[in-house]
């Protein structure tokens, strides 16, 4: 959001239609974020550091899911291998990486932090498998276009 829309914001005499118009200029500037920098920064709202392996698979392979009709049951033999072969490492490796990130989102982030970001269907007892968790990040930035 800009600062002139900010300073509106605090006036005291502020009416409806401002708050709209407002709204509606921070609506605009948030559709012309490309989707790549959406995903960097909900992966940065849940506190995954990007110097992991996993952030950068992890990106990826949200990015591959909201660009393309993939279908999650054979996401491990279509989306792994294709970025193990640009990173020349193996999809075995690029599981695991996954893997690892999402288990530090659900340690570093609450149940209500994890529900703020990616909605209800993120809070579980237990870490969700790789494919339902980027599932989950593509459907809503899906939602969000």
């Amino acid at each position: 959001m800009k600062l002139s829309m900010l300073s509106d914001l605090l006036r005291d005499d502020i009416t409806l239609s401002d708050l709209y118009r407002i709204y509606k200029e921070a609506e605009e500037e948030e559709e012309d974020v490309p989707l790549e920098k959406k995903v960097s920064l909900l992966l940065y709202d849940l506190a995954l550091p990007s110097s992991y392996k996993g952030y950068t698979y992890l990106k990826e392979a949200i990015l591959m899911l909201c660009d393309d009709d993939i279908n999650t049951k054979t996401f491990t033999k279509s989306v792994y291998p294709i970025i193990a072969e640009k990173h020349n490492s193996s999809p075995q490796n690029i599981e695991k990486n996954i893997r690892f990130a999402i288990k530090k989102i659900y340690e570093s982030n609450t149940p209500e932090e994890l529900e703020c970001h990616l909605g209800k269907t993120a809070i579980a007892s237990t870490n969700p498998s790789n494919v339902k968790f980027i599932t989950t990040c593509a459907e809503k930035l899906r939602l969000e276009r």
